[in-house]
C-alpha cells in the first residue's frame, strides 16, 4: 500500500493528510470547508474521484453535512479501494448501505488534533470483512496509532461524549453561568482533560461538533441530544473556531 486518498470537510481531514504524508505514504488531498461554509456541493469532486483509482485506501472524513458524506461514499462505490469512513456523524453499517461494496468499508473516530491521538477507535459494520478491519487495523498502526475495536454506534465513543461535553459547555454559556475561559478553567482543573470543551470545539470545528450532535440526535433522539441554540447560530454565521477566525475564543482581526 502505498497512495492513500483523504475527503473531508474540516480539521480532522487536513491533520490527516499530514500524518499519512509523515509516515511515508503518498497522500491525494479533497479538502473542502476549509475556511468557511460552502453550500453547494463540492467543487471538482468529479475530477479528483478520477484520481481516487490510483489510491488503494480512501480516509473520508466528512463530518459537518451528512448529504455531502453520503454522495461521496456513493460514488467511491465506483473503484476498489479500501474505505475507512469516520463514523462522526454515521455508523459504519449506515455508511456502508450507501456503497455498491459495504464489505469494503470499515468505520474508525477520532478527534483534531490528530497528532495528539494515540488511540484511534475502529468500527466493523454488519457487512465488512475480517480483511478489511485487519487492513484497516495495520494501516492505523502504520501512522502510530493503537487501533482499538469497539462496536459499531454513530458517533463512537470519544467523540460522542466530547460533543456533549461541548454542548452542555454552551448552554451553561448561553444561561451566564460563567465565561468561556472559566468554564473550560474549571474543566481543565477538575477533571485533567488536555482542554476546556470550548476551546477544544474551536480546535474541532463548531459546525463538526453541531453535526456529531445532529446525527447522534437522529439516532438516539432528539430529546437526549439537542443541539445548544448558540452552537447553531454560530454554524450558521460561520464561526465555527480556528479555521474561520471566529469560535468561541478566536475574533478574526
Amino acid at each position: 500500500m502505498s497512495t492513500i486518498a483523504i475527503i473531508g470537510d474540516g480539521p480532522l481531514a487536513a491533520q490527516i493528510k499530514i500524518a499519512v504524508e509523515s509516515a511515508g505514504y503518498t497522500g491525494l488531498a479533497y479538502l473542502f470547508n476549509q475556511n468557511g461554509p460552502q453550500f453547494d456541493p463540492p467543487v471538482g469532486l468529479s475530477e479528483f474521484m478520477v484520481h481516487v483509482e490510483e489510491a488503494e485506501l480512501v480516509i473520508e472524513a466528512v463530518i459537518g453535512q451528512i448529504a455531502y458524506k453520503q454522495m461521496i461514499i456513493q460514488a467511491l462505490g465506483n473503484t476498489d479501494s479500501l474505505i475507512l469512513s469516520a463514523v462522526l456523524n454515521s455508523s459504519a453499517t449506515g455508511s456502508g448501505g450507501w456503497n455498491k461494496q459495504p464489505e469494503r468499508l470499515v468505520g474508525w473516530a477520532a478527534l483534531p488534533p490528530f497528532d495528539n491521538a494515540d488511540m484511534i477507535e475502529v468500527m466493523a459494520g454488519l457487512r465488512t470483512s475480517p480483511e478489511t478491519l485487519e487492513t484497516a487495523r495495520q494501516f492505523l498502526a502504520s501512522l502510530g496509532k493503537e487501533p482499538v475495536i469497539v462496536n459499531d454506534t454513530t458517533g463512537g465513543v470519544l467523540p460522542r461524549v466530547v460533543a456533549n461535553l461541548v454542548n452542555e459547555a454552551a448552554f451553561a454559556l448561553m444561561e451566564g453561568v460563567a465565561e468561556p475561559a472559566d468554564i473550560d478553567q474549571a474543566m481543565r482543573l477538575g477533571t485533567n482533560y488536555p482542554h476546556g470543551p470550548l476551546e477544544w470545539a474551536d480546535q474541532i470545528g463548531i459546525d463538526q461538533v453541531a453535526g456529531i450532535l445532529d446525527a447522534l440526535g437522529d439516532a438516539y433522539g432528539r430529546d437526549r441530544y439537542r443541539t445548544a441554540p448558540l452552537i447553531k447560530q454560530m454554524v450558521a454565521a460561520g464561526w465555527w473556531g480556528q479555521r474561520t477566525g471566529k469560535g468561541f475564543y478566536i475574533s478574526a482581526g
